[in-house]
């Protein structure tokens, strides 16, 4: 895994975000009250009794626990069970759960007692220097694990009732988040959450900070924390969740820190408008839904599945929802214009995204763009939903790439989940916060995935099971990752990544920048669905200034249809291909026209 940040590193990564880190409710500290799944199952018969009296047949066996689940029928809910049973006791949980905001996690050093988690969590940092990443942090003030009297409230048991938020009618602490709320708007709070910040930037070396429920706080707790940040790390850069709902929605509690509020800041908010339109659908898409909603990626109109047809409604979504993508291209600018699919010219806040402005960002570093995070399903595994049965595991790989290369190649801040570019599954889990490694494991030797491991938990799932089973039977080995596979995509990714790296293009800093140097080609009502273009321009007309030296022009083109297209009327000049995504590295360009093969992107440059 060290060998592979490396090389990520080394392709064009700049910065390695983890999951939060510092002390958490949810893990023992003492190993001798844990079990993981490497354990010996008579380790798990010790610690549980559940479990000693659900599985008394196996309590004497020396095969591990992996062994145990490694035999279940993996179109069966056995592996979920028996996760129920000692989810409690392993060492795995994404961590969203806070104690105290500003010490490490003990269970993550070699001894949780003393200052040895401080001293290591320093070395991991180095390290991760070392190899060229800078660190962020998750961090969760949003809420704690506990208030009142609970063992593990820390809060309330320093000034009860002031660091929650509370409901005005019930006195009740608010828990839209999924835990105790924390009320940022108070004073204190806000002093804790900003002096927090300050020991991690400058104790720790935290180059960045990814705020959980970013939206549940105020937008002046947001601009503060960044400030006295900067004071310590003038490079450091905030990001975070800037969903708009519970009890603060629509500024209730004050103006927060929410998708329409955050342009001028400087801090950046996840884009679902690329998202949805890449992947399909939502992420909270009901059964019925979710294999119906195809997205640009994988398949839409161009490639159906069973459910569709290729009709005209599915062009017209297509058409609508590679607006989106355009919008989250130009780095989701508010006043970024183009011809959209009804033949008018519009902004990005005149694009309708479900009632919302697509476009709502004032500077290109105010957005990140994504594919996929830690929360809900995977790429690899959303696609399966959406692909025909019959596209075979290549051109599924492809769809990997033809999603990663949007964010990738977009104006903006790129962000990629751990293992998409290796065709990482979690066995088709959305919630997959504290299931283990048998769920969650990325394998770093290339040669598989966590693809249908077991069905996912039913509390999580379960309405979803007979759906995922049709999946795995229907598209058999054509959605099972291979070494071959997973090696093209990684490879194919690492290209993309060189590809922004060496050049300030897809890298520029400024909404007039944007504006001035990149245009979209194949726009409007009379386009080739499924096809995205766009050209980079950097030969010094407009008085722009030299950003790339190799380079007077770069022009991309993203094929997401079944069938090699042909780009017309393309900018004219002598290009050259210097990045093609297609196994067969087919890409061409002649006399103003760009050919690109079925589900490849291809790069040119003049």
């Amino acid at each position: 895994s060290v060998a592979h940040l490396k090389s990520l590193a080394d392709a064009g990564i700049t910065h390695l975000h983890l999951l939060p880190a510092f002390d958490i409710a949810t893990i023992d500290e003492n190993p001798d009250n844990r079990v993981d799944i490497d354990d010996p199952f008579s380790r798990l018969c010790e610690l549980s009794e559940s479990a000693a009296a659900e599985y008394a047949g196996l309590c004497g066996s020396s095969d591990s626990i992996r062994s145990v689940l490694a035999g279940f029928d993996p179109l069966s809910g056995e592996a979920q069970a028996l996760y129920n049973s000692f989810r409690e006791l392993d060492s795995f949980n994404w961590g969203y759960d806070p104690v105290h905001f500003t010490v490490p996690e003990g269970s993550y050093a070699t001894n949780a007692e003393g200052v040895q988690r401080i001293i290591e969590f320093r070395q991991m940092v180095q390290a991760a220097t070392d190899l060229g990443l800078n660190v962020v942090m998750d961090v969760v003030y949003n809420h704690t694990n506990a208030s009142g009297l609970a063992e593990k409230s820390v809060l309330d048991k320093l000034v009860p009732g002031y660091y929650h938020r509370q409901n005005p009618v019930t006195g009740n602490v608010e828990q839209s988040t999924c835990c105790e709320n924390t009320a940022s708007e108070h004073r204190m709070m806000e002093k804790l959450m900003i002096d927090s910040l300050v020991t991690w930037a400058e104790q720790y070396g935290i180059s960045g900070f990814r705020f959980d429920l970013m939206g549940h706080h105020m937008l002046s707790n947001m601009e503060k924390a960044l400030a006295a940040v900067q004071a310590v790390d003038p490079d450091t850069y905030f990001y975070g969740e800037a969903w708009n709902f519970g009890e603060v929605a629509n500024n209730a509690r004050g103006q927060n820190a929410i998708q329409a509020n955050m342009a001028g800041t400087g801090i950046g908010s996840f884009n679902d408008r690329l998202r949805d339109a890449v992947r399909g659908g939502g992420p909270f898409d009901s059964e019925q839904g979710i294999r119906r909603s195809q997205g640009f990626a994988n398949g839409l109109y161009t490639f159906p599945n069973d459910l569709n047809s290729g009709s005209e409604d599915e062009k017209n979504r297509l058409l609508t929802t590679s607006d989106w993508i355009r919008v989250g291209i130009a780095g989701s600018l508010a006043d970024y214009r183009f011809v959209t699919a009804d033949g008018t010219e519009k902004s990005g806040r005149e694009i309708d995204y479900n009632g919302q402005p697509a476009g709502y960002t004032a500077d290109p570093q105010e957005i990140i763009n994504y594919v996929s995070k830690h929360d809900n399903q995977t790429l690899w595994d959303n696609n399966q939903y959406k692909a025909p049965y019959a596209a075979t595991l290549q051109e599924r790989a492809q769809m990997q790439v033809i999603a990663l290369s949007i964010p990738l190649l977009s104006q903006g801040i790129p962000f990629l989940h751990m293992g998409s570019e290796l065709l990482r599954s979690k066995s088709m889990e959305r919630d997959s916060y504290d299931s283990g490694d048998w769920y969650n494991e990325v394998d770093f030797s290339y040669q598989s995935s966590a693809w249908n491991r077991g069905l996912p938990r039913q509390d999580k799932d379960g309405a979803n099971w007979d759906l995922i089973t049709e999946v795995i039977t229907s598209a058999g080995s054509n959605a099972n990752p291979s070494s071959t596979a997973i090696a093209y995509t990684r490879d194919q990714v690492m290209s993309l990544l060189r590809v922004r790296k060496n050049s300030a293009l897809f890298r520029l800093e400024t909404a007039d920048d944007i504006k001035h140097r990149l245009t979209f080609l194949n726009t409007g009502p009379n386009q080739i669905p499924g096809l995205i273009a766009f050209s980079l321009l950097d030969d010094g007309t407009d008085g722009l200034s030299d950003l790339d030296p190799a380079n007077d022009e770069l022009v991309v083109v993203i094929n997401a249809s079944n069938s090699t297209q042909t780009l017309n009327n393309a900018p004219a000049g002598n290009f050259t291909v210097t990045a093609d995504t297609s196994p067969d590295q087919a890409a061409m360009a002649s006399g103003g026209e760009f050919s690109v093969p079925a589900l490849s992107v291809a790069v040119f440059a003049r």
